[in-house]
């Protein structure tokens, strides 16, 4: 396993890339994703086939732009960084020729800016027009560009080094052999401690050649205590500040490792990630996290002699090869920063963004996780990571939100996420995610795939069921009144259940007129499948009375949750998988999946349930321990589930899936003129089903029955019997 960084793909693994796979066609990805998200959310791929994506933006027309970062080194067969513009799906490139690696766009007035390796650019009257360029680059590069109110422009630049002092790591990441002079710059004049340190001399062929090099110098230059290091405005790690004609530039904050995320937040303030020191290279730093701060002017943010916030001498930053922790490079140090939240190590927090409200409701911020990847920088193992999270600035508390179900990138089946660089939310107020693509590490040598990256779109289902909740309510509001007569349909009714072997109980109620009829409704009859209903009504209850939350995982046991018969969990769920509330409530009512209903029974608690269905008017409720129930029961769940809808978001998204069950063989069997929210349930010789028929005069349906031969036969009887009674309503309609 490794840590971080964009860098560290973008060095070690292109000179091997562009060997290995530089023709690797475009990966198309699968229609099913095994990304976990919370309830009432979707995601799906709007662009794929990309090469090293980093970054999207949206002009003033809401056109897509999506930046590929190019090679950073070796044969240029792939090209250099690029921008695409996707429009109807399809990417075209309109700027060629970026700085590889290109880290971000942006536009602003109709410009597009972009920073790419050293330099940042503007795209201004058709051409390129390069505001800042000669900026220190090496083990991390330009990050992301924000802007104020006042009309000025932020940029993030990277450190040449892990942790200020360059050494063999940097040889095999390659730049320290083509580039011997580069090192670190500091933004502002500092002081060496003069602390040295010694490593292989890789630019011989003897082995046992060292050199002794000290901080802020180059390979090979050793320091002495006292000796002053002047700032330049082209330096590492800072952030500059300049105007977007390029004049005013200067160091406007200085002391960070990688800050390539940069963004204000909705109050106002200037946000970064700074990704912590690796455990690599002469002068290595254990658990190092990632650390958010706030952004002040000529604020010193602790690189290279703190981690945090906390001296880079705490014992706990010792690497295990080390006698001792890192000392100090610098002799004086100015008063430091403190984050306002962190990240575990290798993390490898990316870019980040703040929701609009309609997305969750609170408009918090989500970050993209790249997760480990590169085993030189000093942790080995499974790759982990390849998500997206939520952090909480005022509580640090950190929350993921997508995540692939196994824990660990997709791979080449793009069937879910690999490793998620940006986050951005679009026009459209969805969530896009900019995947880099597959990176794979085989033994000590990576392998990032062309043609792997991937655009996600994540969406509320809410659109979607809020205008099914929409379209069905006004349905039931706009109802003109009316006084129907259902005598002859009871008779009608009982007559047929006279003539029909097994036993059958029906229940009717007219949602205008409030109108009823029952055929042995109260005969107690097997529940099946229906109970399911109220079973996800009291979650939802409990979710709107701040009781539950959508979000809490479950997680699953075989040997108390696996059921057979319906659904598709009893083949996929794998002990230890969690599931959330949501989910387990959408898979128990559309899919009518038993292990997800066991699931749910278990955190909520059987009496409870029971305790509830009493309280809605059930009668005949769990009678002797058995799900038994009655045809009029049932019909009172399912009003109480509308009314609810009706009082609540919380109930919305229950109707909406009791209207796209995947099980459609009994009440809708003949009815496709309207829409039919229902719930089945079967098992041996008992065939149910209840639900709300939104015709013009919407009614509530509920029938059971048992003792079929063959329990199809009975759904088709239900079939029958419910298109009989629809169009004797039909009919009443059109007698008015």
């Amino acid at each position: 396993m490794a840590k971080r960084v964009f860098l560290s793909i973008l060095v070690v693994v292109f000179v091997v890339v562009s060997f290995l796979t530089l023709r690797v066609t475009p990966i198309q990805a699968e229609e099913t994703f095994e990304v976990m998200l919370p309830g009432g959310y979707r995601i799906e791929p709007v662009v794929t086939g990309l090469t090293f994506p980093t970054a999207i933006a949206w002009d003033e027309e809401g056109r897509m732009y999506v930046l590929e970062a190019g090679y950073a080194y070796g044969p240029k067969e792939v090209g250099p960084g690029r921008v695409l513009r996707v429009e109807n799906g399809t990417p075209e490139t309109v700027v060629d020729g970026l700085n590889s690696p290109a880290t971000d766009i942006k536009f602003i007035d109709g410009e597009l800016y972009i920073a790419h390796k050293g330099t940042l650019s503007v795209m201004r009257d058709g051409s390129r027009v390069d505001l800042l360029t000669g900026l220190p680059y090496g083990d991390h590069f330009t990050g992301e560009i924000a802007f104020d109110d006042e009309g000025w422009i932020y940029l993030g630049n990277g450190t040449t080094t892990n942790s200020g002092v360059v050494g063999d790591d940097n040889f095999r990441f390659g730049w320290a052999a083509e580039n011997p002079a580069l090192c670190d710059i500091p933004g502002k004049d500092i002081k060496l401690a003069g602390q040295n340190y010694e490593s292989l001399d890789l630019r011989t062929l003897n082995p046992m050649d060292k050199a002794v090099t000290g901080g802020f110098s180059p390979f090979g230059t050793a320091t002495s205590p006292g000796q002053v290091i002047p700032g330049s405005l082209k330096a590492s790690g800072v952030i500059i500040r300049l105007r977007p004609d390029g004049n005013g530039a200067e160091v406007y904050a200085w002391g960070l490792r990688n800050p390539f995320a940069l963004r204000f937040d909705p109050s106002g303030r200037l946000i970064a990630i700074d990704q912590g020191y690796d455990d690599r290279g002469v002068r290595p730093v254990a658990n190092a996290p990632d650390c958010v701060y706030e952004i002040v002017r000529d604020g010193w943010y602790g690189w290279p002699d703190y981690v945090g916030g906390i001296p880079i001498t705490d014992p706990a930053f010792r690497s295990a090869g080390q006698e001792a922790p890192p000392a100090f490079l610098m002799a004086e140090h100015p008063p430091v920063e403190q984050p306002l939240a962190t990240f575990k190590p290798h993390t490898a927090a990316m870019r980040f963004d703040f929701a609009p409200k309609g997305f969750d409701g609170e408009g918090k911020m989500y970050v993209a996780a790249f997760g480990a990847g590169d085993p030189a920088t000093g942790v080995t193992g499974e790759i982990t990571g390849s998500k997206v999270v939520t952090l909480d600035l005022a509580t640090g508390e950190v929350q993921d939100f997508a995540y692939n179900r196994s824990l660990k990138p997709a791979g080449r089946n793009l069937s879910g996420l690999n490793h998620p660089i940006d986050v951005k939310f679009g026009p459209d107020g969805s969530m896009y995610i900019v995947d880099f693509g597959v990176f794979e590490v085989n033994g000590q040598v990576p392998n990032a795939v062309p043609g792997t990256g991937v655009i996600w779109r994540v969406y509320r289902q809410r659109s979607e069921y809020a205008q099914f909740l929409s379209e069905t309510m006004k349905k039931l509001e706009c109802a003109a009144p009316w006084d129907p007569d259902y005598e002859p349909l009871r008779i009608q009714v009982e007559e047929w259940v006279r003539s029909q072997p097994a036993q059958w109980g029906v229940y009717f109620k007219d949602l205008t007129s409030g109108k009823t009829f029952g055929v042995n409704e109260n005969a107690p009859i097997p529940a099946a499948s229906t109970v399911k209903v109220a079973v996800v009504l009291y979650a939802s209850h409990l979710v709107s009375q701040g009781n539950l939350s959508w979000d809490e995982t479950l997680i699953y046991y075989a040997d108390r949750d696996w059921r057979s018969g319906a659904g598709t969990m009893q083949y996929t769920a794998k002990d230890g998988d969690a599931f959330t509330i949501r989910e387990l409530c959408e898979k128990a009512i559309r899919d009518s999946d038993n292990v997800a209903w066991k699931m749910l029974e278990r955190r909520l608690g059987k009496e409870n349930i029971i305790a509830f269905m009493q309280s809605l008017g059930g009668e005949n409720v769990y009678p002797g321990g058995q799900n038994i129930s009655t045809a009029k029961d049932n019909a009172i769940y399912m009003e109480a589930a509308l009314r609810f809808a009706k009082e609540s978001p919380e109930g919305g998204k229950l109707i909406f899936d009791l209207a796209n069950t995947v099980w459609n063989t009994g009440l809708n069997r003949y009815i496709d003129e309207v829409v039919v929210a229902h719930k089945e349930g079967d098992i041996t010789g008992v065939a149910d089903d209840v639900g709300i028929i939104y015709a013009d005069h919407p009614y509530i349906l509920s029938i059971m029955s048992q003792g079929h031969d063959d329990v199809e036969a009975g759904f088709e009887l239900i079939g029958q019997l419910s298109r009989m009674i629809y169009e004797y309503q039909v009919r009443l309609e059109g007698d008015r």
